[in-house]
């Protein structure tokens, strides 16, 4: 853009030299010669103006930049995925296949003092989960640097429940001949809550949700492994019957009986 400048004032410094001749042409055709003189200058502002106004558009936009916190776009959310399970790092942690996302949210790089965050960078934490195995990683993106800045190895117990392992419990139980019982022959209409679901007029409020369950037992299995306590809903009553447990990790259903009050 600095050379087109150059270019036009050295274009212009001409022009005045052939004006400085001006005076030597005859009368009959100085007016032809203003007119070509004057639409010549013209033409030069216009090109000079013309890249400063491009300069400002190609600024960006103060008003409309995204702070570290804003929530993500598709875009961002798609880009921090794919740069997340892409990274060696997490390829050798997590291998490649059957891995579950968790979460994609906006993050703060911590800093040991407040006043040096940076509260414009976007940083992105994705965790990802592997059933087999159960091992999980949280993997701290930065969009800025389109690169991954840092991956931290998660236990099971650090990893959230999620609709994925309510599916995967409450197909556990369906195949238990004491969970069939419990619900009776309406057992496979029960749609996991907050799954979509295509309507069902025979039973469309035939419901299953489940409750992280964590035992203080030691000789409990859910102690250590991710367990769900499953509870059946009817319309808006939940079933009293026995307690059922989907160990997920042991891929086992425990049906108890619920303790008297």
């Amino acid at each position: 853009m600095a050379r087109v400048r150059q270019s036009l004032l050295f274009f212009v410094w001409r022009c005045s030299l052939k004006l400085s001749w001006f005076s030597f042409i005859p009368v009959s055709k100085r007016v032809g010669f203003s007119f070509l003189s004057a639409l010549t200058a013209l033409v030069v502002l216009g090109a000079l103006k013309l890249p400063a106004q491009e300069d400002r558009q190609s600024e960006p936009s103060t008003a409309t930049e995204r702070r570290a916190l804003d929530p993500l776009v598709a875009e961002e959310r798609a880009y921090a995925e794919r740069l997340a399970r892409s990274d060696t790092q997490v390829k050798k942690l997590l291998g490649e296949t059957g891995i579950r996302v968790i979460s994609v949210e906006p993050t703060l790089i911590k800093s040991e003092s407040l006043e040096r965050v940076d509260r414009t960078a976007r940083y992105v934490e994705v965790v990802l989960f592997r059933p087999e195995g159960e091992v999980g990683a949280r993997v701290t993106v930065d969009l800025g640097r389109k690169a991954v800045a840092q991956v931290q190895r998660l236990t099971s117990s650090q990893i959230p429940m999620t609709s994925d392992d309510l599916a995967e419990a409450f197909q556990l139980a369906l195949r238990d001949a004491q969970v069939q019982e419990v619900l009776g022959s309406d057992a496979k209409s029960f749609q996991v809550q907050g799954a979509p679901a295509e309507p069902n007029p025979s039973s469309p409020e035939n419901l299953v949700t489940g409750l992280p369950l964590r035992s203080t037992d030691p000789k409990d299995p859910c102690a250590k492994h991710r367990c769900l306590e499953l509870l059946f809903r009817r319309g808006a009553d939940f079933l009293s019957g026995p307690s059922v447990i989907a160990d997920l990790t042991a891929k086992r259903v425990y049906v108890k009986r619920r303790k008297p009050q």
